[in-house]
């Protein structure tokens, strides 16, 4: 019987090293991932203060740049990996988003928001946000697009507090 508990006791702490040495695994591998996006997403913000500073740069009425260009990066513009699928790099906020700090949609993959760009930017406030690829859950992937975007968003699905025509008026 001795023998028994001690079979026991050493297949539980085995499998018990396995699941968190693979648990610890899965999150240095993910934080390289994170820590990758974040330099990325900070590399293009830096680009665009940068421009919006130089005199040459089309501005929006707020002094940001009215568009990223590709080309202000040679030949390595900042990526985002870890989202795949042939999307778009770019995705300039529309008229009706300007006053947002946050794209509508922040996470995505291969069936939601595949034709979505890697990086999402505003004219109007020049935030530049990553988006960052579904995780096992909400709460994970919130934590996850805080942390790569230094954000501090109470919800994923928060939804935008649209301004009214009127508002726009006074």
């Amino acid at each position: 019987m001795h023998r028994l508990v001690n079979l026991v006791a050493a297949i539980t702490l085995i499998l018990g090293v396995m699941v968190v040495g693979g648990w610890r695994y899965e999150r240095a591998v993910t934080g390289g991932h994170e820590n990758g996006l974040r330099a990325e997403t900070i590399r293009l913000k830096r680009e665009v203060d940068r421009r919006a500073a130089m005199l040459e740069t089309q501005k929006s009425a707020e002094g940001w740049p009215r568009k990223i260009d590709p080309e202000w990066f040679g030949d390595n513009p900042p990526r985002n990996f870890w989202i795949t699928g042939d999307r778009p790099w770019i995705e300039i906020a529309s008229a009706e988003q300007l006053y947002l700090q946050d794209p509508v949609v922040r996470a995505v993959d291969a069936r939601v928001g595949a034709d979505l760009a890697e990086f999402w930017y505003n004219p109007a406030n020049g935030n530049i946000r990553a988006r960052v690829p579904t995780g096992a859950s909400d709460r994970e992937t919130l934590a996850q697009y805080n942390r790569v975007n230094t954000t501090a968003l109470d919800s994923l699905f928060e939804s935008p507090k649209w301004r009214s025509a009127r508002a726009n008026d006074r």
